[in-house]
């Protein structure tokens, strides 16, 4: 059995000493997406910037079902009322 004491703490202390370095951290990013000469280099600093400012992308799934299934139906209506739906908000007012 292991007990990890403090492990919470250290955590904490971490991530806080990480986040007094994010705003030189995204500038570092920005400059290795623009001028880095590896092309490889380019392509993560580009990926971690947009997945930092617009969130990582949706996986999609597809769904094989019979035709005459009432899965497929509400999986069609499922589908057609996110196509036609707003999409929601999560920034506060």
């Amino acid at each position: 059995m292991v007990i990890r004491v403090g492990a919470p703490k250290v955590m904490g202390d971490v991530q806080e000493l990480a986040r007094q370095h994010a705003s030189r951290v995204i500038v570092e990013l920005a400059r290795l997406a623009l001028k880095a000469k590896s092309e490889t280099a380019r392509i993560a600093a580009i990926r971690e910037l947009l997945d930092r400012g617009y969130g990582r992308p949706r996986l999609a799934m597809e769904v094989s079902v019979p035709a005459d299934n009432p899965l497929q139906l509400l999986l069609d209506e499922i589908d057609a009322r996110s196509r036609i739906e707003a999409p929601v908000s999560h920034t506060p007012d």
